[in-house]
């Protein structure tokens, strides 16, 4: 199995939520045998008493969800004796098949469907099936496919607007202002770049085009600081307007906080 694949089992069995960036690096160090959280700490920008916080958390949850303890140093054993439990076949591609042998679908919608003749027992009487290929991009989802980094959760309230997801109610009213004036924005949308850790996700509040020019509008919170190295990052791939406005101002006079980013962009 590989670390990809033990990643797209780990996000399946945590309900669909995703690793962050950091989550995946822990995971992807100690799935090969790096288990050392200083050097993991290394490769990112944090120290490692804070990789080593959040690896404990990430071990809880997938603790949780596989039902026993998962370590640092006993993930291999624990995908293992999943994949036997639950008799899933792990593909190259990261595709799931799970034997329904014996299953009763019917009235259900299957999509994409390849079934062998070792389904013949499988009861499909009603069922709806769109597509009679193999899948060989990704594992399906049931859920409405996007690239926004929020995913929905019952661990924190996500906020909902013109069907986009937002943390906070001072990202809707950034994200109505920034409407009001017609200019093309991308609300919490991961974007794939190059870091020094390597190809990353790295998610900006608000990417905003504006007169032929790029810029990243940022919230912030007292609890959060600026990112100085995803800046510089971003300001490597030519997106260097990046402006951070405090939080209480984005709520009370968002059209104004939006008229003077678009105003800086435009200058800069």
């Amino acid at each position: 199995m590989t670390v990809d694949e033990a990643i797209a089992i780990a996000e399946t069995v945590l309900d669909g939520e995703g690793l962050n960036d950091v989550q995946e690096l822990i995971f992807r160090q100690c799935w090969e045998g790096r288990c050392s959280y200083e050097e993991i700490s290394q490769l990112s920008q944090y120290n490692d008493e804070y990789i080593k916080a959040l690896a404990a958390k990430l071990w809880k949850q997938l603790s949780e969800a596989f039902d026993e303890k998962v370590k640092k140093n006993n993930l291999h054993s624990v995908f293992k004796r999943y994949l036997r439990r639950h008799q899933v076949t792990l593909h190259r591609t990261q595709v799931i098949g799970v034997n329904l042998s014996g299953a009763d679908l019917s009235g259900a919608r299957i999509s994409f469907a390849n079934l062998s003749e070792s389904d013949s027992s499988t009861d499909l009487q009603g069922a709806t099936i769109s597509d009679y290929n193999t899948v060989s991009d990704g594992i399906i989802k049931p859920e409405k496919v996007h690239n926004q980094g929020i995913l929905s959760s019952t661990k924190e309230r996500i906020y909902h607007w013109n069907d986009l997801h937002f943390r906070c109610e001072e990202e809707v009213k950034i994200a109505e202002a920034l409407d009001r004036t017609s200019v093309l924005f991308f609300p919490n949308s991961k974007a794939r770049l190059t870091t020094p850790s390597g190809r990353q996700n790295q998610e900006p509040d608000f990417l905003i085009f504006h007169q032929g020019k790029w810029g990243i509008l940022e919230i912030s919170h007292p609890d959060t600081e600026k990112d100085e190295t995803r800046d510089r990052i971003f300001a490597s791939h030519g997106i260097f307007t990046i402006h951070y406005c405090e939080a209480h101002r984005c709520s009370q006079e968002p059209d104004h906080v939006v008229r003077e980013f678009l105003d800086i962009l435009s200058q800069g």
